[in-house]
């Protein structure tokens, strides 16, 4: 009994928690993926897919904090581990919201303006995990990245304000308010992909 306590308090338990993220981000990759072949493909296998993807990087974060919670030492500060494993569980649950509500409203199509966002949550993913691969190697790599995360969720908002200025001239009042509701949320979900570009960059200044 003494044995398996020292195991499990005492003993440091190596655990890749770097990986783990990256894994937890690269399901959230297939998720944007997915999310541009359901409303812009029309692909509604892609629309199930998201579901089913959302449900695994549910799995991901609970493994991860359980993870977190039993491990007594950890190579990066813990709670940085907790604020990116947190924000991607967000970003991953916004995006099958985003699904719902659009298909809540009966739209099952979108146009090349909703395109071009998702295009650009589709690159920020894509950099954050890039960005978690090159930690421990190419810590500079990962900053570049961080950067360029950020960077394009200025340009999502430009491309944001462009379209709400748009509704604002809308005489269709029921098309007005459901746009308005999905830019809205795209625009949170890019705002979380740049909060999380942020704890990785943090997280880089504190192995260095």
């Amino acid at each position: 009994m003494i044995t398996s306590f020292i195991k499990k308090y005492i003993l440091p338990k190596k655990i890749d928690f770097i990986s783990a993220m990256s894994e937890h981000a690269l399901i959230i990759k297939k998720m944007t993926d997915n999310l541009y072949k359901c409303f812009i493909q029309n692909n509604s296998n892609a629309c199930s897919l998201i579901l089913e993807q959302q449900k695994e990087a549910v799995e991901i974060r609970d493994k991860n904090m359980k993870d977190l919670l039993n491990v007594f030492i950890t190579p990066i500060d813990k709670e940085s581990i907790y604020r990116v494993t947190t924000q991607l569980d967000w970003i991953a649950i916004s995006i099958k919201h985003f699904m719902l509500e659009a298909q809540a409203y009966g739209i099952y199509k979108l146009d090349s303006d909703f395109a071009q966002l998702i295009k650009l949550l589709q690159l920020q993913i894509q950099l954050l995990t890039a960005g978690f691969k090159t930690v421990k190697k190419e810590p500079q790599s990962t900053a570049k990245n961080a950067q360029r995360v950020r960077d394009v969720y200025d340009e999502l908002v430009s491309i944001y304000i462009n379209n709400m200025a748009k509704l604002a001239n809308s005489k269709n009042s029921n098309t007005t308010f459901s746009k308005r509701e999905l830019l809205a949320q795209i625009k949170d979900t890019s705002q979380r992909m740049r909060i999380t570009a942020n704890y990785l960059e943090d997280i880089i200044m504190k192995m260095s």
